[in-house]
């Protein structure tokens, strides 16, 4: 009948699986991937978290297997930090890792000690698989991409509305959005239990004032200057070309009566005419021709004066074309009893 070891021949039992099972783990690996010194610490962290570990002490057993095993992989390592887990409460972590032993393939010639890892992991995560609670979390509104935690942890976006495995126990349930009230639930879970909660999300008035004002969307209208036009370089000669077209008039008339009066003349030898009528109408077509050559006289002197002295004005002063109208000569004929002209002013 076999004896099972105890006591002091027991540690040395774990110890010695342990060292072996380092020491053929680092004989497949090379020492590029790791190091002599991470396994030698591996090594020795790993027997200190298994003496905890079956001293039942698995809280302090957990900080040094979990150690043990950054720095050097072994099933006998991850399948007892796997127990210990299970057993204070975190069963969700603690199946995964038993389940990474489970599944990991060994070879032919692997250790006797490899092969009994992954019979006890398979055991323990057969007896804990069933205890893992499952809860569904739903955030009302729907549409609403809430930050929701579970006892501080944050719960990924594609697990809202899924079911997630969660260690039994009481757990806070709390959600946040922008422009919503916080909410928040207790859930209690029991071993294997099946929950379904909403959280509802309330909108917060006062989110409002605090939110930044977004961007309009309005563009803002382009105001373009546009420079007066300048002014053409004829625009200043225009009271001069009026004053040409006038004195021409002028001497145009002038010339006319004149053709009359000497008509009318050479009906009167010697200054006398048949009748009165003739005589009067010799004088005033005389009239006419000597006011209109002079008013034609005086319209050509006003066209030069404007001409020569248009452009010296408007270099001095130099307005715009609304401000300083073109000056604008009015002429007029007139007739009277026995006399004709041209009356005219600039304005």
């Amino acid at each position: 009948m076999r004896v099972a070891p105890k006591g002091p021949r027991l540690q040395r039992v774990v110890c010695g699986a342990l060292c072996a099972t380092l020491v053929l783990g680092a004989a497949r690996r090379s020492l590029a991937d790791d190091q002599a010194e991470n396994v030698a610490a591996a090594r020795t962290l790993g027997i200190e978290g298994v003496q905890l570990a079956d001293a039942g002490k698995c809280p302090e057993a957990i900080e040094k297997l979990q150690r043990a095993e950054s720095l050097h992989h072994a099933p006998t390592i991850l399948g007892r930090l796997g127990e210990c887990q299970v057993a204070v409460g975190e069963i969700v972590a603690g199946t995964e890792n038993l389940n990474l032993v489970v599944r990991e393939p060994l070879a032919a010639t692997a250790p006797k000690v490899f092969h009994d890892a992954q019979d006890r992991a398979q055991k323990v995560l057969t007896a804990a698989t069933p205890k893992i609670a499952h809860l569904i979390i739903r955030i009302t509104p729907s549409e609403t991409k809430a930050n929701v935690t579970v006892s501080g942890r944050p719960v990924p976006l594609a697990l809202i509305g899924a079911d997630r495995p969660t260690d039994p126990g009481t757990h806070e349930v709390a959600a946040t959005a922008e422009g919503y009230k916080p909410a928040s639930a207790t859930v209690t879970l029991v071993a294997g239990g099946h929950q379904d909660i909403t959280l509802l999300l309330e909108k917060d008035p006062n989110a409002a004032a605090t939110l930044p004002a977004a961007p309009s969307t309005t563009p803002t209208p382009q105001v373009t200057t546009v420079p007066p036009a300048a002014p053409e370089s004829e625009g200043s000669h225009t009271g001069a070309y009026v004053a040409f077209g006038i004195g021409g008039l002028g001497l145009l008339v002038g010339s006319v009566t004149g053709g009359l009066a000497l008509s009318k003349a050479s009906d009167c030898p010697d200054k006398v005419c048949k009748t009165q009528s003739d005589l009067d109408s010799a004088k005033t077509m005389a009239n006419v021709s000597t006011v209109s050559f002079g008013a034609g006289i005086v319209g050509v002197a006003v066209g030069v004066i404007l001409l020569l002295t248009g452009n010296k004005t408007n270099a001095e002063s130099p307005a715009s074309p609304a401000s300083r109208p073109a000056p604008r000569l009015a002429m007029q004929p007139w007739f009277g009893l026995n006399a004709a002209g041209v009356s005219g002013s600039f304005q």
